[in-house]
């Protein structure tokens, strides 16, 4: 399905912050930023996944859907995806890590994409570890273009596509509640624990690699 607006900023202008649109920023001058370009209602779950890997350690950014109807219409693709605060924490950081949902696959399943081969190696060990059914090698959705908003950082990102089977099993009741806190289950909790511990095992790695050059 095409997009009805082809860039975050049009989408702005014909929109109201706040009514049917949010936007939610933390910047903890961290080295990876955890992205939810398409949350709320418009793909139900990436904002709380985006919010929870975050968690206290990590920049996030999280644009909310407000309109529970014609929720798709402030879909914005991730090639086009473009926001000036958003694009300063990119700029200061090395990696970053993308939550959406492709819709229904007929199976609960996480498509594993992006540019970054290092991070995208460690969390499929990780997910596939926690009882996951991940595919490293997707048919759509990919996220292997350099224009991709995942792949902006200086080490480019890794992409996170969820079935909508697997996001009815990470939660309790429904995944977007405006002004509230959809409720996990333990399977949320897996998601999200492998996806931090991915991140600290990619860090140390780096930083190995990078004490290795210097000597």
């Amino acid at each position: 399905m095409r997009d009805k607006y082809s860039s975050l900023a049009a989408l702005k202008a014909d929109h109201r912050e706040n009514l049917d649109y949010q936007i939610r920023l933390l910047d903890r001058w961290s080295w990876a930023t955890i992205i939810a370009p398409h949350g709320g209602f418009i793909e139900p779950g990436t904002s709380a996944l985006a919010r929870a890997t975050a968690g206290r350690n990590y920049n996030y950014f999280d644009f909310q859907g407000l309109r529970s109807t014609a929720a798709m219409d402030l879909h914005v693709t991730s090639t086009r995806f473009r926001d000036p605060a958003l694009g300063d924490l990119l700029k200061r950081s090395c990696t970053a890590v993308s939550f959406h949902c492709m819709g229904k696959a007929g199976e609960a399943v996480i498509w594993l994409g992006g540019l970054n081969k290092d991070l995208k190696a460690i969390v499929l060990g990780n997910l596939r570890n926690a009882g996951f059914s991940v595919n490293p090698d997707s048919p759509r959705y990919r996220g292997e273009s350099v224009n991709n908003v995942v792949n902006l950082v200086r080490h480019q990102g890794v992409q996170l596509e969820l079935s909508e089977e697997l996001i009815q099993e990470l939660f309790d009741g429904p995944a977007f509640v405006p002004g509230r806190t959809s409720v996990p289950t333990a399977r949320f909790d897996a998601l999200t624990m492998s996806m931090r511990l991915s991140l600290r095992q990619y860090r140390h790695q780096q930083q190995k690699v990078e004490a290795e050059l210097k000597d």
